[in-house]
């Protein structure tokens, strides 16, 4: 029976990349949830901006528009936040991305190693069974 040594490492590492998958699966979908808020604060921003040059086409006070004004600011503010930790979280996945990659190389090194380990226990197989062969044809050819 074919016994790999080094089965402990290799299940470490499947276990290791396994785990590397559901962090960059984490950091994924955090970005894709900030993408969204700061498409929201676009199109809250751009919203105000429409609403603010319809309100000036009529009659407005000068205390409506500050106001309009002061939240649009605040709402850039914002989105300039937002734009920073994307910024962030894309460098953070790139890492955990590189990670992963380094995970599935070992692992699959291992692979690798194991596989070639079987071949050559199967091949030392067949020439033991061979050798057997020969040997029960030696001992029963008759003198």
């Amino acid at each position: 029976m074919f016994d790999f040594k080094l089965q402990p490492v290799l299940n470490y590492r499947k276990q290791a990349e396994e785990k590397q998958m559901l962090e960059f699966a984490d950091k994924k979908r955090h970005l894709y949830s900030e993408e969204q808020t700061l498409e929201n604060l676009r199109m809250k921003k751009s919203d105000l901006i429409s609403s603010l040059n319809k309100m000036g086409e009529s009659q407005m006070k000068a205390s409506d528009a500050s106001t309009y004004l002061s939240y649009i600011n605040h709402i850039k503010d914002e989105e300039n936040r937002q734009e920073e930790l994307i910024c962030k979280l894309e460098k953070e996945l790139e890492e955990k991305r590189i990670e992963l990659i380094d995970s599935s190389r070992k692992r699959k090194i291992l692979e690798i190693i194991k596989e070639k380990k079987r071949k050559e226990y199967q091949q030392s197989l067949i020439i033991m069974e061979q050798k057997e062969m020969d040997e029960a044809g030696i001992l029963r050819v008759p003198n």
